[in-house]
């Protein structure tokens, strides 16, 4: 079995890219989205406040799942991406990614972390159901087939602050 680690690389890294690209053209064949004008690299860099990429490496250093987490209001981060590679999917990469980035908003101070994901994607929506996410209404007006959901992150207490 390849070992994956999960860590910060940069979203224009050539990696990043490639995989993204793969990204954008299964949205395309699985919902038919407009999606191949977003330029996810710019997006994760651009983003006000706190903002997280974040990418799964096999043990050749290939990006085999990515993820990001942006801050869209006070205390409150929303997942905009979460992939994983079809061939590596089933393995435990997607539930990793998503408690790192869950892991890195509550560190910033995060709250709430809220995404919103296609009908279609069932495996995404399971894996979001049992790791504690609540469908809750739109966040924005969208499409009828997305559908929100929210969790409440724990409070992580630095080393030097006592636990609230």
């Amino acid at each position: 079995m390849t070992s994956v680690r999960v860590e910060a690389l940069d979203p224009t890294d050539a990696r990043s890219q490639a995989a993204i690209n793969q990204f954008l053209s299964e949205m395309v064949e699985l919902v038919g989205a407009d999606v191949l004008e977003i330029d996810v690299a710019q997006e994760a860099k651009a983003d006000s406040g706190r903002s997280f990429f974040l990418v799964a490496l096999d043990d050749r250093d290939n990006v085999v799942g990515f993820g990001s987490l942006r801050q869209v209001g006070p205390k409150i981060g929303q997942i905009r991406r979460l992939w994983v590679n079809p061939v590596m999917r089933g393995r435990g990469i997607g539930r990793r990614m998503l408690s790192a980035l869950e892991g890195a908003g509550a560190v910033a101070g995060f709250e709430f972390t809220r995404l919103e994901v296609y009908d279609a994607m069932s495996q995404a929506i399971l894996l979001f159901e049992t790791s504690g996410y609540v469908h809750v209404e739109p966040f924005e007006e969208s499409p009828p087939d997305l559908r929100a959901y929210q969790k409440q992150l724990v409070a992580v207490a630095l080393e030097d602050e006592p636990a609230p």
